[in-house]
């Protein structure tokens, strides 16, 4: 009813119609919290105390597939359909996608065989009249309630099937980040390519790499300057010296950083283990926080960089119109209001370092693209991948955490030269 009330481009009978529809609803949801609330707790309990009746042995294997079940839809929606939503695009089969992802899910982990059998039987949803309606109805919903999108399709919120997924989405998600990583470059006054001027991936990788010798040894002093002090060089910024002023630049010093390459297996994990994984990565979060350390260490270099990437995404998504926010997050106001919306965001907002490991990433992916014949692809699990010579790329992330936080380009160059990619190419952009 909410939706309805909210659609646009109506007369102006039905459109005082549908506002004092949607008051009214919007009253009575107010008014029923409440009570759901309270019946919610009540069937839990009631569910709860008829499980106990129930053999264990079968209680902990429901319990299993529940959980799995929860694991499917939750990677579908956050790895799969999030991003497409924040291209303004919405799968048309999710319901499909979930088929899919369970049984992805069933080839990597051993708890999910029992899903095997009755994956291959023909889905319930395929006994309905019309399957394809339903599928788009509930696949509209989910980005409606999780993300804000629109009630319907329109110009800027159109749908997208499952094989024009890698084109329509990744790679168009791939270079607007790589786009959006090379003006705020520019922004930041970092030097384009010296031959071409267009955007490469060596800049980005020379901007981010620490110098070796940030800090250079004192050479012999003179008798003045223990007199005075300071150098008359120094004190004058001759940039012929290299311990001058002049020579100084941001991000010179190093600062000590943990790195994730532990929580990033070289080769695909179950998704037990990744939940293992992030419990133990928050768990190291929490204890950083009450040490009082940063939560996104890196150099100082990375650190502008991921600052003006924040602030760049941050006017673009506050330029998307009311209901289509990008981000995915509910405005500051009441939950029924008819702003409020998506009701429950999938994910907190990204952290600055997340947004340069995002963009960074992006920008190798479109090299790999355009350089190597690496094509973009669609992980059921994961989310957009890169196939680089039919294989997928799953030990990058790492690497661009060493350049990161550390400043270090070594692991990622040594990558880039194994796959074939030539960083100082130019790559196309959006």
């Amino acid at each position: 009813t909410l939706a309805v009330a909210a659609t646009p481009r109506r007369g102006p009978l039905a459109r005082g119609a549908c506002a004092l529809l949607g008051r009214v609803a919007r009253l009575l949801l107010g008014a029923c919290r409440e009570h759901a609330a309270q019946m919610e707790r009540g069937v839990a309990a009631a569910a709860a105390e008829r499980a106990q009746t129930v053999d264990y042995g079968l209680r902990i294997v429901a319990q299993e597939q529940v959980g799995l079940a929860y694991a499917g839809w939750d990677r579908l929606l956050t790895r799969v359909a999030l991003p497409a939503w924040r291209m303004g695009r919405w799968p048309s089969r999710l319901d499909a996608g979930v088929v899919a992802a369970l049984t992805e899910l069933s080839r990597r982990d051993r708890l999910a065989e029992g899903f095997t059998s009755r994956l291959g039987e023909r889905p319930a949803c395929d006994l309905l009249e019309e399957p394809g309606s339903v599928d788009e109805a509930t696949s509209l919903l989910a980005a409606r309630l999780f993300h804000g999108g629109p009630a319907g399709p329109r110009a800027d919120w159109a749908p997208v099937d499952w094989q024009s997924y890698p084109e329509e989405v990744v790679d168009r998600t791939w270079r607007a980040d790589a786009a959006r990583l090379h003006r705020v470059l520019d922004s930041l006054g970092t030097r384009p390519a010296r031959h071409t001027g267009a955007p490469t991936l060596a800049r980005v990788l020379d901007h981010l790499t620490e110098p070796t010798d940030p800090d250079p040894a004192p050479g012999p002093t003179d008798p003045a300057d223990d007199a005075t002090g300071h150098n008359e060089r120094e004190a004058t910024g001759d940039p012929g010296d290299p311990g001058g002023p002049a020579r100084t630049a941001p991000g010179t010093a190093l600062v000590p950083a943990h790195t994730g390459a532990d929580t990033f297996p070289d080769h695909p994990a179950t998704a037990g283990d990744r939940g293992a994984d992030e419990h133990d990565e928050h768990d190291e979060h929490d204890e950083r926080d009450e040490d009082g350390e940063d939560e996104d260490p890196g150099t100082e270099r990375s650190a502008l960089l991921a600052a003006g990437l924040s602030a760049e995404v941050a006017r673009e998504e506050n330029a998307v119109p009311r209901g289509a926010t990008a981000a995915g997050q509910s405005p500051p106001c009441t939950l029924w209001d008819g702003g409020a919306l998506p009701l429950v965001p999938l994910q907190p907002p990204r952290t600055p370092r997340e947004l340069l490991t995002d963009h960074v990433t992006a920008m190798v992916c479109c090299a790999a693209v355009d350089t190597a014949g690496a094509v973009p692809a669609l992980d059921w699990l994961d989310g957009p991948s890169l196939l680089l010579h039919g294989e997928r790329a799953a030990d990058l992330t790492p690497r661009v955490l060493s350049l990161i936080e550390e400043g270090d380009p070594g692991p990622l160059r040594d990558w880039l030269a194994a796959a074939g990619i030539r960083p100082e190419k130019p790559i196309r952009l959006v």
